[in-house]
């Protein structure tokens, strides 16, 4: 099996309820532990391995969060996939900051 086929049966099985809630905002989310949680046994199921890093960087006057994340194939070392996403505070805030969690679990989505 593949790494892209791999990662189309983790994400196929994948099921993560939205564990957490927001009592200000008034909403459900998940968080990126809950996220994790229900991954790591698949990633065991199918021989991978998540890796998953974050990164301050200044672009122009704002800070941004770079979220990285990589999937490697433990049965065939070199083969992996990877993705990239920036998040970053909202303009104005309404209420609690939601975007720590929001960059991890959009990431790993």
């Amino acid at each position: 099996m593949n790494i892209y086929e791999k990662l189309s049966n983790i994400q196929n099985e994948l099921k993560c309820n939205k564990g957490q809630y927001n009592k200000f905002g008034g909403y459900k989310y998940r968080s990126c532990e809950d996220i994790l949680e229900a991954v790591k046994p698949l990633c065991k199921k199918y021989g991978a391995v998540l890796v998953i890093a974050d990164k301050l960087e200044n672009i122009g006057e704002r800070y941004y969060i770079k979220a990285m994340a990589e999937l490697i194939d433990i049965e065939e070392g070199n083969a992996s996939i990877r993705n990239t996403a920036y998040a970053r505070e909202e303009e104005s805030k309404k209420g609690m900051d939601r975007f720590t969690d929001y960059w991890n679990s959009k990431q790993l989505c």
